[in-house]
């Protein structure tokens, strides 16, 4: 029997960082989990512009589509999703307006405030 425990906010913290970190390299995509033109055109799908759902994808799974909704993946999409005016992350990504720096910026400021023990 396998006994799953909620992840700590540092775990969820962890993973934002490391999702920013796909980000800043790889670039952002809102309209999907990761730019399908990039990996039509060859590129490992790991290392495509990816929104906000599949960059906590690549950092909990090392790829943007969903392997399945893990504790860790949901807490993290909730602690996101927590501190937008948005439904989802998915939707949020849709806004007008939240492009890669903003989303760089939600990442960070989620983490910093979960390291932080403030509440969203």
């Amino acid at each position: 029997m396998t006994t799953l425990t909620a992840p700590t906010d540092t775990e969820i913290a962890d993973v934002l960082d490391k999702a920013r970190a796909h980000i800043v390299r790889y670039g952002y995509y809102r309209h999907y989990l990761y730019n399908t033109l990039q990996q039509r055109a060859g590129l490992r799908i790991e290392r495509c512009a990816v929104d906000l759902d599949g960059a906590i994808g690549v950092a909990v799974h090392g790829t943007p589509l969903h392997l399945g909704r893990d504790p860790l993946t949901l807490a993290t999409i909730e602690a996101v999703t927590a501190r937008t005016n948005a439904p989802s992350v998915a939707a949020w990504c849709g806004y007008k307006g939240n492009g890669k720096a903003r989303a760089i910026a939600l990442l960070r400021d989620t983490a910093a405030s979960l390291r932080a023990g403030v509440a969203a």
